[in-house]
């Protein structure tokens, strides 16, 4: 194994390992990202998954803060009529092997789903790039006690095409984003308030025009492909990432939605012909619970960024520079496979960093579940 110091004045600060920058972690909970090993990979049921795994999302019967609860794992797929299913996180976790983790629940949802969030015992899934006489929503119950194929229908004054969509913390509003550039710009960023129920057919969501522009927000990134909410500092907080690096930077922003305040963390996460396909599909942040956060910026071809987050979550730690890059090769050498030269957007990582879900349009059936090698600091590891 390729090993080299890096020197940061004078004080050793990371090291490189077959091409992997790993910087080291404070004392405490290790995360996953410091001493890197696949614990095993979840081959998932046909009835659970289907050909394009994407925004992978946790959820939690939470009422306080739906954006920090991470009590199951969501594994959506984009592809018209497929498979979502449901994880017990705790189970995902002390899990030693494949056979010891099974799905609590699959579903076969209606329509091209793109995201789903979960607020109280309700989690509601989007119908991205459908019609525009498909309804927009549809609602579960956590436990799925309505049986195979029933959902809740939910309306809205929204076009049928949502991509993501996120709860804040509180359950009083849904934002979200168009995948159709027929429905509006695929640069803005929608909010509703929640105004019916989620647990029967109706009206649930009423676009908060009081909101910025008649409630939308028209964001500086070109395509707004996904993003995430975290509840940090008593505020709701909006991360994304630019989903149209073709055209346009591949740039990090957070977005204040209270006093509509977006802020550039970052310019280029990825340098134009740095990786294959460099467009941002999904934001993670870490280290809520701490105070010391982390945000993981993964590309669609482009292999997983993560950087020191700031404690007011508005700039970035270490001058902007990433404290972890782990390229598509790096991620296949970890896993033994090819999956991570395809798409890759099924992600999630938890909030003390431990554990880290990846899935691949190379291996739509796998979860590749990662976490610390036991027992290893940094630099131990670095030494075998």
């Amino acid at each position: 194994m390729r090993m080299a110091k890096l020197f940061h004045k004078g004080t050793v600060v990371g090291w490189t390992v077959a091409g992997l920058l790993v910087w080291a972690h404070p004392a405490g909970a290790q995360a996953w990202w410091t001493a890197p090993q696949l614990k095993y990979v979840e081959i998932m049921e046909d009835i659970a998954h289907g050909s394009s795994p994407h925004y992978w999302t946790f959820g939690g019967p939470s009422t306080t803060d739906s954006t920090g609860d991470q009590t199951y794992l969501y594994t959506q797929d984009s592809g018209t009529n497929a498979n979502f299913c449901q994880y017990v996180v705790a189970e995902l976790r002390a899990a030693e092997n494949a056979d010891q983790v099974t799905h609590r629940w699959a579903a076969q949802h209606i329509g091209l789903p793109k995201g789903c969030s979960q607020f109280g015992r309700r989690v509601v899934i989007g119908n991205g790039g459908q019609a525009q006489e498909v309804q927009p929503f549809y609602a579960y119950p956590d436990d799925y006690t309505l049986g195979s194929r029933f959902e809740m229908i939910l309306t809205a004054d929204v076009p049928a095409d949502c991509d993501p969509l996120h709860f804040n913390h509180d359950g009083t509003l849904l934002y979200t984003n168009h995948y159709l550039t027929s429905s509006g710009s695929r640069t803005d960023l929608h909010r509703y308030r929640v105004t019916g129920s989620l647990d029967e057919d109706g009206q649930a969501f009423t676009r908060d025009t009081a909101w910025q522009d008649q409630g939308t927000f028209h964001t500086s990134v070109g395509r707004l492909r996904n993003f995430a909410i975290r509840y940090i500092n008593g505020k709701d907080l909006i991360f994304y990432g630019e989903g149209d690096t073709v055209n346009f930077p591949a740039s990090l922003y957070v977005f204040d939605p209270e006093t509509g305040t977006e802020t550039q963390l970052l310019n280029e996460v990825f340098e134009p012909g740095e990786v294959t396909d460099s467009d941002i599909v999904n934001v993670k942040i870490s280290g809520v619970g701490t105070g010391e956060m982390y945000v993981h910026v993964m590309g669609s071809i482009g292999g997983l960024k993560i950087y020191k987050l700031a404690a007011d979550a508005r700039s970035l730690e270490n001058d902007g520079k990433p404290v972890a890059v782990f390229t598509p090769e790096d991620l296949n050498e970890l896993t033994q496979s090819g999956a991570f030269s395809s798409h890759c957007r099924g992600f999630e990582v938890t909030d003390d960093g431990q554990y880290a879900f990846f899935s691949t349009h190379n291996a739509p059936n796998s979860i590749f579940v990662f976490h610390a090698q036991p027992g290893a600091s940094v630099k131990d590891w670095m030494k075998q």
